[in-house]
């Protein structure tokens, strides 16, 4: 069977079930992992799976295949991608696989994965599988583990709240894989949790997993004004991006949550934070102003791996959701986590996530917004759009084309994970928003004409 090359993407290996991903391509994938864990000197690999319905074949096949090639396998089963890294990091090969298509379409799947310590990219994974390799005639052993009771025990000791107390937390799981372990654990760290499609159903039933998208956010909103809440969690798909809002029902955007971290962080130490290309210009003002190292990054989990291990930020995230805390955890990106640290907050400071938020600075912002296109053409129309763009401003292309003015911001860039153009825009005022993001659409209009600009 032919590979499909567009699968194996910047960030990991992503793609629909059963044409381009399935149990035949997990185990040449299988096979190239096996050789660059050779080259790594990795013995054994955690791997784990998310609630798709295609994931549990998907994890026999990588099982079988890593094992089949001499690696030893520690099969986490059911688990979020936080939960694998945690294993990997406990593990002493620093390594681990995840079955997982994050908030995409059901129909998709994919691969996450770590290799001694080090985010490896679904592009070297495809240059491995030109490869061949002999099986080894010594095969890998297969041990299960379940790895939820050691993170629990973990996090509840890191995370310092008076359990005496309750805060009232509502949680929505979108029925991915985090109901397997956010209700327990937050309710082991002190709140009175109300939980929302916590049940693992891979179809999705009631609403995307995806807490970026400000339309999967209603149910929680309309639990929290039912419940009287103090705030309100959600996770996608795979449990390492998180969404918040508020008692009040407010959305609060991921550079928001980054703002109020930073702001907790930098009072007791100084040091780096990172953010990617989409978050507010307040952020990096915020941490300049407490005595921190602001550092932008191009957008995805990988390239702020990548910053990690250069940097060795105490903080980092990006606007999808992926929170990195590197000051007293980890450093890797992880849904629970960061909500425990929200309820950290909210305890040390006294206040609710509402009064927090409205001490942070005033900007006016549009959510992340999508143009479909398709993955053949995305690039071209960002290296169009960069090259011939006419708007005056700070121009910026570590990822797409961002451009500062001086009331505010726009950016255009191509999604790694989908084949959509992605934007956002920020200005001072509403007027100065809505020139921003009309400038933006008509110079796009100018440049690629055959654009369907249909913001969603």
């Amino acid at each position: 069977m032919e590979i499909t090359e567009s699968i194996f993407r910047e960030y990991d290996i992503r793609g629909t079930y059963p044409d381009q991903i399935n149990e035949v391509v997990v185990k040449k994938i299988a096979v190239a992992i096996s050789l660059k864990c050779q080259q790594e000197q990795v013995a054994e690999i955690c791997i784990g799976r998310d609630g798709r319905l295609s994931g549990k074949s998907l994890l026999n096949s990588l099982s079988e295949g890593l094992s089949g090639n001499g690696i030893n396998v520690i099969n986490l089963g059911l688990v979020t991608t936080p939960l694998l890294y945690y294993a990997a990091k406990k593990s002493k090969s620093k390594s681990g696989v995840m079955i997982t298509g994050s908030h995409n379409p059901k129909n998709y799947n994919g691969i996450k994965l770590v290799i001694n310590d080090k985010p490896v990219s679904g592009k070297e994974i495809f240059n491995l599988i030109k490869h061949k390799r002999d099986i080894s005639s010594s095969p890998g052993k297969i041990i299960s583990k379940d790895i939820k009771e050691d993170y629990i025990l973990e996090v509840t000791k890191n995370i310092k709240i008076n359990k005496d107390k309750k805060i009232k937390l509502v949680i929505d799981c979108g029925n991915g894989a985090a109901g397997c372990i956010a209700p327990e654990l937050f309710k082991n760290i002190g709140c009175d949790v109300i939980e929302l499609f916590s049940e693992v159903d891979g179809n999705f039933p009631n609403h995307h997993p995806d807490p970026g998208k400000t339309e999967n956010l209603k149910d929680l909103i309309r639990e929290i004004e039912k419940s009287n809440a103090d705030l309100g969690l959600a996770f996608d798909g795979d449990g390492d991006r998180v969404g918040l809002v508020t008692n009040t029902g407010e959305i609060i955007f991921p550079d928001k949550i980054l703002m109020m971290f930073s702001q907790d962080i930098l009072s007791s130490q100084k040091g780096s934070i990172i953010f990617d290309v989409k978050c507010s210009n307040a952020l990096p003002k915020i941490i300049k102003d407490l005595g921190g190292n602001p550092i932008m990054s191009p957008t995805g989990h990988f390239h702020i791996k990548n910053g990690i291990k250069k940097h060795n930020p105490l903080l980092a995230g990006e606007m999808s959701g992926h929170i990195f805390f590197n000051d007293k955890w980890y450093g890797f990106d992880d849904g629970h986590y960061s909500g425990a640290r929200i309820i950290e907050l909210i305890w040390k400071r006294n206040e609710s996530i509402s009064e927090i938020n409205e001490k942070l600075p005033k900007s006016f912002s549009t959510p992340e917004l999508n143009i479909d296109v398709t993955d053949e053409t995305k690039f071209k129309i960002i290296e169009d759009f960069s090259s011939q763009c006419s708007l005056e401003g700070e121009k910026i292309t570590i990822d797409g084309l961002r451009i500062n003015f001086d009331n505010g911001w726009g950016l255009l860039r191509a999604s790694n994970t989908t084949p959509k153009l992605v934007l956002r825009f920020e200005g001072d005022s509403m007027d100065s928003l809505n020139k921003i993001k009309d400038d933006f659409l008509n110079e796009l209009s100018r440049i690629c004409p055959d654009i369907d600009i249909n913001l969603v």
